[in-house]
């Protein structure tokens, strides 16, 4: 033991330590993730199936005022990006948002956040699927005429994914960067062609349904950003946590702002807006109008990619959300479990692809298709609430200095935990920027909740409120097995 100032001091070196370590819960996970896999975690979680399809919903809301849409919402999630690029820089630990909600305000916020995340992805994760067996039918009539068919190749996608994601995080994001070049490069490419045949007149009138529309169609476009927090998610399998996920978000960030902004302006500058409304595949039509047929087989590929990089790096996820809760006792402890020989939440995998699984037997309930529809429609709203607690952890935690203070005190070594050349005056002036940009942060998640509309709002909030029992039973076993 080192000696500072001529005294043993077990308890500075602690603190010395927590100032300058990524904090991490000791789960023996492997660092497998790199830049690249990061950067194709977080692209491939936003460009999914939804950016095929939204054109379409956003010219039936809002008419070509839509890109406006797209612009307020990719300059209101920059600065949720800000957010989880600082805090997942300074609590690299599994889990992303409930690391920080439960840094920020305890044991209860961070279940709330962890229950209504890996709710929202497990039951997402049936409606991806869903959208990639869509896609693939396309290629493959036989299965249009049989139900059977659609469901056992869902079955064998989900599954298949999940064992490959058991199978290691190096596996698991080869696959994803793969995906991510098949989806985006066609894509991209594409886009770029369509603009050749831009007309202003498509763009008359700009708002047929009045600026009042910006709140429904902002909604709208929340859906394909979803996944702008996946760097933080699996942060104790990211090589070098403190550069990777803050350039992993804000790489991702640009890379899928980028292609959202230029599909859209080419599909809404190509078509009519009443063609772009009435189409299931409005980027296929843009681009067979523009390049010609053989352009629409092309999207088709590129859409089935985007769905299996979307379904993969989704399973990813539905095994990480849960695995820091469950070691800290906050949620189901069995779902901390770690495969010993390939160092992933095989549990939690396994839990979270046997949830989706079951969702997908509404395929064989034509009744119920419409409350599948809308219990999807509440997992997405629910993916917005990890966001409102992150920005809010920001805005508490944003003055505290990088390194881990509340680490230290959260383990009872806050003496010194902070850097010793810190002064009051850098920690104030630390303090304007991150909490300035929480502050705008927070506000936009507000805004795009209260676009989603009271009714879904409500039964969100009811879902939420459902698992509160839980809570208490599982604080209860945490009491009983401290004892």
């Amino acid at each position: 033991m080192k000696k500072r100032g001529g005294e043993t001091d077990g308890s500075r070196e602690r603190a010395a330590a927590a100032a300058n370590e990524p904090p991490t819960s000791k789960l023996p996970l492997i660092r497998g993730l790199t830049l690249l896999g990061t950067v194709a975690l977080v692209v491939g979680n936003m460009v999914g199936t939804s950016i095929y399809t939204l054109p379409a919903s956003l010219a039936d809301v809002a008419g070509p005022f839509g890109l406006v849409a797209w612009l307020f919402t990719a300059i209101g999630y920059l600065f949720v990006a800000l957010v989880y690029a600082r805090l997942g820089t300074r609590y690299p630990r599994t889990g992303g948002p409930y690391v920080f909600a439960r840094a920020a305000f305890g044991d209860f916020a961070g279940f709330i956040t962890v229950w209504s995340y890996w709710v929202s992805t497990v039951v997402g994760n049936a409606a991806i699927v869903t959208g990639a067996v869509g896609y693939l039918v396309g290629f493959f009539p036989a299965l249009e005429q049989s139900a059977a068919g659609r469901f056992a190749l869902a079955q064998a996608l989900i599954w298949g994914l999940c064992i490959l994601n058991i199978r290691g995080i190096r596996q698991s994001a080869r696959v994803q960067t793969t995906v991510m070049f098949l989806n985006l490069v066609p894509l991209g490419l594409l886009a770029i062609f369509t603009l050749r045949r831009f007309d202003l007149a498509n763009l008359h009138p700009f708002a047929p349904h009045g600026y009042g529309s910006l709140a429904a169609a902002a909604a709208l476009v929340v859906w394909a950003y979803s996944g702008i927090e996946s760097a933080t998610v699996p942060a104790e399998e990211v090589q070098a946590p403190e550069r990777t996920i803050r350039l992993g978000t804000m790489l991702g960030y640009a890379v899928g702002t980028t292609i959202f902004l230029l599909t859209a302006l080419a599909v809404a500058g190509s078509l009519p807006n009443a063609t772009i409304a009435g189409s299931a595949r409005p980027i296929a039509l843009a681009a067979e109008h523009a390049v010609g047929p053989w352009a629409g087989a092309v999207i088709g590929v590129a859409a089935i990619a985007a769905a299996l990089g979307t379904l993969n790096g989704w399973i990813l996820m539905a095994g990480r959300i849960p695995l820091s809760a469950a070691a800290d006792g906050v949620f189901f402890r069995p779902l901390a479990a770690v495969h010993p020989r390939y160092g992933t939440p095989a549990t939690a995998l396994v839990v979270g692809t046997a949830v989706s699984s079951a969702m997908l037997l509404l395929y064989f309930t034509h009744s119920l298709l419409g409350v599948f529809n809308w219990v999807v429609l509440l997992a997405v709203l629910l993916t917005l609430l990890p966001h409102l607690f992150a920005t809010a952890a920001e805005i508490k935690l944003g003055g505290q200095a990088v390194g881990g203070r509340r680490w230290a005190v959260a383990n009872g070594d806050a003496e010194d935990a902070a850097p010793a050349h810190e002064t009051t005056v850098t920690r104030s002036r630390s303090r304007v920027a991150p909490r300035a940009v929480a502050v705008i942060a927070f506000v936009f998640v507000l805004y795009t909740i209260y676009g989603v509309g009271l009714s879904v709002i409500l039964w969100g909030l009811v879902l939420v409120l459902a698992g509160i029992p839980l809570y208490f039973v599982l604080r209860l076993e945490k009491t009983d097995g401290s004892r």
